[in-house]
């Protein structure tokens, strides 16, 4: 299956204005180069951020704060995803990058989906700074496997490009978790893993959050669009270490069905890098 994808960070706010940049933040918070700020976003745009979160939460609608949001542009599909985000478990997420898989119809690439990761931030940052002072990292491969191996919640969120049955889209999942399944007497994991999927008609805008948790438990949520993740109940909870890794290395791994996507994440995890030895300087700093 050959993976063709373009994924460039971008922050941008929905609505109207979509098509504009956003405003330059008039000064980044003390001690953080613009680059860290760019990515993390300031104080004052998360906070809002997250005010306009809680009053979604509290409108009688209960539809999703679509307007005024800071996003992710996976630039294949043109699909956004906000920067942050917070799920049915765990703290805020936060978007890490995002990239699209494709596969060649009649010699023609085809967009199928496009993927973010979103982790935990603050945990997500410690670990892999903890790993930076262990010199562990080389390249794109060990950030995105420092990715996998962290210890805090982490999340897969796909938004269908185009319409997909639901046999089809988990086949190819299948045919990559098959032989780790099987080697590790796993296979009944995988078989509740399809299930979610198999009678399912994916149209385009579905969106698929695939969630690891720190229980080594892989939760399952679809929904036909774009809803507030926070006040959802997945659809499956399957306790399977093999499954989660396994899922997540499709992804991430050595041969990942979105290869190119890899570096948008292994950029991000720098930048979360960056931001944590901020901190620790920060502290440092106060601490005479």
């Amino acid at each position: 299956m050959a993976v063709a994808m373009a994924s460039t960070m971008q922050l941008r706010r929905c609505g109207p204005a979509a098509n504009s940049s956003p405003r330059p933040c008039a000064k980044a918070p003390a001690g953080v180069p613009r680059v860290a700020a760019a990515f993390l976003g300031t104080p004052t745009q998360l906070a809002a951020q997250r005010r306009r979160l809680r009053a979604v939460r509290r409108s009688a609608s209960g539809g999703l704060a679509a307007q005024a949001m800071l996003t992710y542009k996976e630039a294949a599909t043109g699909i956004e995803f906000p920067l942050v985000q917070k799920l049915w478990l765990g703290e805020e997420m936060r978007c890490v990058g995002a990239g699209c898989r494709s596969k060649k119809v009649a010699f023609i690439g085809v967009k199928v989906y496009a993927v973010a990761l979103y982790v935990e931030a603050e945990k997500m940052a410690r670990e892999l700074g903890v790993r930076n002072r262990g010199g562990f990292f080389d390249g794109d491969d060990d950030f995105c496997q420092a990715l996998v191996d962290g210890g805090c919640v982490k999340a897969l969120q796909l938004e269908l490009a185009r319409d997909v049955e639901g046999a089809q889209f988990v086949q190819a999942l299948e045919e990559a978790l098959a032989p780790r399944m099987r080697l590790m007497g796993d296979t009944a994991s995988l078989e509740a893993f399809k299930k979610v999927f198999v009678d399912k008609k994916l149209a385009k805008g579905t969106n698929v959050v695939l969630m690891y948790r720190t229980d080594a438990t892989l939760d399952v949520a679809v929904r036909p669009g774009r809803v507030d993740w926070s006040t959802i109940v997945a659809d499956a909870s399957i306790a399977s270490a093999g499954l989660c890794r396994g899922l997540f290395e499709v992804y991430m791994g050595g041969e990942s069905v979105v290869a190119d996507a890899k570096k948008e994440w292994a950029n991000g995890a720098r930048k979360l890098l960056e931001s944590d030895d901020i901190r620790r300087q920060t502290r440092k700093g106060g601490s005479g």
